[in-house]
């Protein structure tokens, strides 16, 4: 009798044995396939597999104008996936990217559109909306078109034809003061473009920034969409300094290339510009727009001040301690 019980107390044991070991073996094949899903999306969060998760989706307009072979093209030698759709708004570039997520190890992969649309949009065409009054209003549809929190970054193309033709200099005006007031309105950030090629150009470098950025955000670098080789930098030495003092004073309405020149030559800094305006902003402006104004060269030379609208605005510009004042 007992050495029958003894058998039996073995062959319990036995048959809780062979279930622990299958439960090993099954708790190590779920921990394999885990560590292999998250090897799977750490091999997509590395920079060669940036851009083939990202489809630059060009509107049907772009892709059958004589460029959208050039931009396709240049698309896929940056490693980027292009398709040609039919757009909400005509004549724009949206961008979907695939994202990876590991889940009780499997690799779940799903689409996600970025919140950036590309609008393209002749020099030609903004005048003949300003002409009409339509262009605000254009807009205005368009953001209504889009799901809530797009943005629209407009490229504004063939800018040589109106600059170059004879075209009034109040047109000219015009036309970038609609810029200006979409920026202040719509928060549209705009790039004029001057040709074909520097589309195409632009077009690449901008998809390719879309495709860093997530991964650029991830590891606390600085982010920026445009084309490098148009930046300005200040070397270890300064040098580069007064060229970009130059550029923000140019980003204040009516200041040009040689006011801003003029001005930074009087005051070569924003330090001691600010400090010259905060002492006395009467005496300052009346002195600011005193300065005189060299344009042209040789017999066509000629001299103007800076004048005193242009003058108050550079000292609303640095005297504002409010960062939602508009200067207009």
């Amino acid at each position: 009798v007992v050495s029958t019980q003894s058998t039996g107390s073995s062959g319990i044991n036995a048959e809780y044995g062979g279930v622990s070991t299958q439960s090993t073996e099954l708790q190590k094949e779920t921990e394999k396939a885990i560590r292999q899903a998250q090897a799977a999306v750490a091999k997509g969060m590395k920079k060669e597999n940036w851009m083939n998760q990202v489809t630059v989706i060009l509107d049907s307009g772009i892709a059958n104008d004589k460029g959208g072979l050039e931009v396709a093209t240049a698309l896929e030698l940056e490693g980027l996936k292009c398709d040609n759709r039919v757009q909400l708004i005509p004549n724009t570039i949206t961008f979907e990217r695939i994202e990876m997520q590991a889940d009780d190890g499997s690799v779940q992969q799903f689409k996600v559109s970025e919140e950036i649309v590309l609008l393209i949009i002749p020099a030609g065409t903004i005048l003949e909306l300003l002409a009409g009054q339509q262009l605000q209003s254009r807009i205005k549809a368009y953001y209504e078109i889009l799901p809530r929190g797009y943005k629209i970054t407009l490229i504004v193309c063939e800018v040589d034809k109106i600059f170059k033709s004879k075209r009034k200099k109040a047109d000219i005006i015009a036309f970038e003061e609609a810029l200006l007031d979409l920026q202040l309105d719509h928060d549209i950030s705009t790039y004029l473009i001057k040709n074909n090629s520097e589309l195409v150009d632009h077009i690449r470098m901008f998809s390719k920034a879309i495709g860093e950025r997530p991964h650029r955000l991830r590891t606390n670098k600085d982010l920026f969409i445009g084309s490098s080789k148009d930046s300005l930098f200040v070397d270890k030495d300064g040098k580069g300094y007064l060229q970009v003092f130059c550029a923000q004073l140019q980003e204040i309405r009516g200041v040009n290339e040689a006011i801003a020149s003029a001005i930074s030559t009087q005051y070569p800094s924003p330090v001691i510009l600010h400090s010259f305006l905060s002492s006395s902003p009467d005496h300052a402006i009346a002195t600011l727009a005193d300065i005189p104004v060299r344009r042209g060269v040789g017999s066509l030379a000629n001299t103007r001040r800076v004048g005193p609208e242009v003058a108050k605005r550079v000292a609303q510009f640095y005297l504002s301690t409010n960062p939602d004042e508009q200067i207009l």
